[in-house]
C-alpha cells in the first residue's frame, strides 16, 4: 500500500477543517458572540484533543487496522459490521453537509444563475477521481495548494487588515461566559471532531504513532488561523457580520487597493472551492475504506463512484438551502460527530484493553 508521510497527513487534516472553516466559521461563531468571538475558535482545541486521544488508543491497540476493522476485531463480524454502517451514516452525511454548503458558497458568490446541483456535481466528480487515484495523490495535491495559500492568503486579509477597528471587541470579555461557550463548542469543537476521519488512514500512514501528535498540530494551527480570520472579519465588519452567510467574502470584496486592485474576492473564492473539493475527496476516502472494510470487498477500485454518486444525491436531498445546511450544523453535528467519532470508538477500545488485561492476568495465573 502506498503510505504518505506526516507532512502529507497534516496538510490533509489541516485543508479537511480549514476548508469549510474559512467559509462558514466566523457567521456561526458570531450567532452567538461578537465581543468574545476571538475565544471561540480555540473550541476547536478541544475536538482535536478528543480526536487525538482516541487515535493514542488506536495506534496502540490496532496499528495498521482503520477504525471499521477495528470495530470488527472488537466486536466480531455481526456487529462490527453494524457499527460500520452506523459509520457510513455519518461520512455520507457528513460528505452530503460539505457538498451542499460548497453548492450554495459557489451559486451564492458567483454563479447565482447555475444550479446548486451542477456545481455539487462537478465538485464530487473531481472529488471521486482524487478519491480514486488514492491518498498518496491528495496528499501531493494538498502539497500543492499550501504554498500558494500561503502567498495569496497573507496578501489578501493583510490589505483588509487597514480596515480594523477594535470597537466591536469592547468592552473587553462584555459578553456573558456562556456565550464565548457556546460559540466555542456549537461549531468550533464539532468541526475540530473532524480531525477523527484520519483514523480510517491509518494503514497508509508511514508512521501510525505519531498520528496523535499530528492531529493536536494540525489542530493548534487551524485554531490560531480561524481566530485570527475571525477577529479580522469582526473588526472590519463591525455587527453586520451577524447577518451575513458568508462574512469573509464581504471581508474580501471590502479591499480596494488604488484605483484598479478590486474584487479580490475571485482570488478567495476559487481558493475556497479548491479547499472544499479537497475536504470532500479526504471524506470520500474514509468513507470509501469503511464500505471496503463492510463489504469485504478485496478491491477499492469500484467504490468511489457510487460514494460520490449517493452523496451528490444525499446532499441535494437532505438540505434545501443553506439554512438547514445552518440549522443542522448549529443543533445536531455536535451531539452526533461526538457520540460517533468519539463515544462510541472509546467504549471499543476500553473492551479492548479490558480484555487484553484479563487475558494477561489468565496468563499469569496459569504460569503460576
Amino acid at each position: 500500500m502506498v503510505q504518505i508521510s506526516r507532512y502529507q497527513l497534516i496538510l490533509i487534516l489541516l485543508w479537511t477543517v480549514l476548508g469549510t472553516g474559512i467559509v462558514t466559521m466566523p457567521a456561526t461563531i458570531a450567532q452567538f458572540t461578537l465581543r468574545d468571538a476571538w475565544i471561540a475558535g480555540f473550541g476547536l482545541l478541544l475536538g482535536a484533543a478528543i480526536c487525538a486521544l482516541v487515535a493514542l488508543a488506536h495506534v496502540r491497540l490496532f496499528p495498521g487496522r482503520t477504525l471499521t476493522q477495528a470495530a470488527t476485531d472488537v466486536l466480531g463480524p455481526a456487529l462490527g459490521r453494524v457499527y460500520g454502517i452506523w459509520y457510513l451514516v455519518y461520512g455520507f452525511v457528513a460528505i452530503a453537509t460539505i457538498g451542499r454548503e460548497m453548492g450554495a458558497f459557489i451559486g451564492i458568490s458567483v454563479l447565482p444563475n447555475t444550479p446548486d446541483f451542477l456545481i455539487t456535481a462537478m465538485a464530487f466528480a473531481v472529488s471521486m477521481y482524487l478519491s480514486y487515484l488514492g491518498i498518496e495523490v491528495v496528499g501531493r495535491v494538498n502539497e500543492f495548494i499550501m504554498p500558494l495559500a500561503i502567498i495569496v492568503a497573507p496578501i489578501l486579509f493583510g490589505l483588509a487588515a487597514r480596515l480594523f477597528d477594535s470597537s466591536p471587541f469592547h468592552p473587553f470579555l462584555g459578553d456573558p461566559l456562556t456565550a464565548a461557550w457556546r460559540a466555542a463548542v456549537v461549531p468550533t469543537f464539532a468541526y475540530g471532531l473532524e480531525f477523527s476521519i484520519a483514523l480510517q488512514w491509518v494503514p497508509a500512514l508511514r508512521t501510525p504513532r505519531t498520528l496523535p501528535w499530528d492531529i493536536l498540530i494540525a489542530g493548534a494551527i487551524s485554531a490560531c488561523v480561524l481566530s485570527a480570520l475571525v477577529v479580522l472579519t469582526v473588526g472590519v465588519l463591525g455587527d453586520p457580520t451577524r447577518y451575513l452567510n458568508y462574512p469573509v467574502l464581504e471581508l474580501v470584496r471590502s479591499i480596494r487597493q488604488g484605483k484598479f486592485v478590486e474584487r479580490l474576492d475571485t482570488l478567495y473564492v476559487m481558493g475556497g472551492g479548491v479547499t472544499l473539493v479537497l475536504k470532500l475527496s479526504a471524506f470520500q476516502l474514509a468513507v470509501v475504506e469503511a464500505v471496503k472494510d463492510v463489504s469485504g470487498s478485496p478491491e477499492r477500485t469500484w467504490i468511489p463512484v457510487p460514494v460520490a454518486l449517493l452523496g451528490w444525491s444525499l446532499s441535494n436531498y437532505l438540505f434545501r438551502n443553506v439554512f438547514d445546511v445552518t440549522s443542522f450544523i448549529l443543533r445536531d453535528v455536535p451531539g452526533y460527530f461526538f457520540i460517533t467519532v468519539g463515544l462510541v470508538p472509546g467504549a471499543l477500545y476500553a473492551v479492548e484493553a479490558f480484555r487484553r488485561a484479563r487475558t494477561k492476568s489468565r496468563r499469569r495465573l496459569r504460569g503460576t
